[in-house]
């Protein structure tokens, strides 16, 4: 089995990745932010992802607003009174109010996102107020775990008010490390991209929520290695799954057709995710 996952629930999932599953009469699985839906002309209508899932595709959470749920490493020391945290990326300052939660092994304290961004020492969270406590460079910044279990109930809320099953869950930007970890994994059943890489999930002992998947665009994968991948998928006892983001301009229609044309050329079935998992609770049909 194989499942195809696209991020972001993009105009393009629409106009131009359904399009071409349709023809091969092969599912997808649209990983969707319902804010970007309701806020960009640029993202999928919640009539166009219903006719999707009427049509057999499947449909997961992807966060409200793609809000990174893993925690990411400070870079320098937050000390007490700084009004800026040195990260190794700044996402969690992407929307001005969110909550956040900084920390290190003997440490704890709470800030609130005023906005983010970077300058000679390198990329920053910026804070509405300056941190009470200092933390070391060793530490984490991340949201607090009541947040991120209202952000994952909100999101599938609104998918579910548009008439949309919500089968499963994509980590925005991979971010996938600490607390986020186990609270993704009490609310969903499956979790495409629990690890960075591979793709291959081996069926013996499988727990969804821990899978992994293959990037197929251009820029990460060539021809060879998805024939290498599909030839894997069709040699071993494997639920594979590969990903992309159809907005992409490494995303052509061409890749998209020869990863396609690689899996039904081998046998291998395309499935939803909820399908897949139907398959795992009941191997023998």
């Amino acid at each position: 089995m194989v499942v195809f996952t696209y991020d972001d629930s993009p105009l393009e999932d629409y106009t131009l990745t359904y399009e071409v599953h349709r023809e091969y009469g092969v599912p997808g699985c649209t990983a969707a932010c319902p804010g970007y839906m309701e806020e960009r002309d640029a993202s999928l209508e919640p009539g166009q992802l219903r006719e999707m899932q009427d049509d057999g595709w499947g449909v997961l959470s992807h966060t409200y607003h793609h809000r990174a749920l893993g925690h990411i490493e400070l870079t320098e020391p937050a000390r007490e009174g700084d009004d800026r945290l040195y990260v190794r990326a700044n996402r969690h300052g992407a929307i001005a109010d969110d909550p956040l939660v900084v920390f290190d092994e003997g440490t704890e304290t709470t800030a609130t996102v005023a906005g983010r961004g970077s300058d000679s020492v390198g990329q920053y969270v910026e804070l509405a107020e300056p941190i009470a406590e200092t933390v070391g460079r060793s530490g984490y910044v991340r949201y607090p775990g009541s947040f991120m279990r209202e952000i994952l109930e909100r999101t599938d809320a609104r998918l579910e008010s548009w008439g949309l099953d919500v089968t499963g869950f994509v980590y925005p930007y991979g971010r996938y490390d600490g607390l986020a970890e186990e609270i993704v994994r009490d609310h969903y059943d499956a979790v495409a991209n629990h690890r960075y890489g591979g793709g291959h999930n081996d069926l013996e002992g499988l727990d969804p929520t821990t899978m992994r998947r293959m990037y197929v665009e251009t820029d990460k994968t060539t021809q060879d290695d998805v024939d290498a991948f599909m030839d894997g998928a069709a040699e071993e006892d494997v639920l594979a799954i590969v990903g992309g983001h159809s907005q992409y301009d490494t995303l052509t229609e061409d890749r998209l057709r020869y990863t396609i044309e690689a899996a039904l050329e081998r046998d291998l079935a395309i499935v939803t995710m909820g399908e897949a998992l139907t398959v795992l609770e009941h191997p023998d049909g």
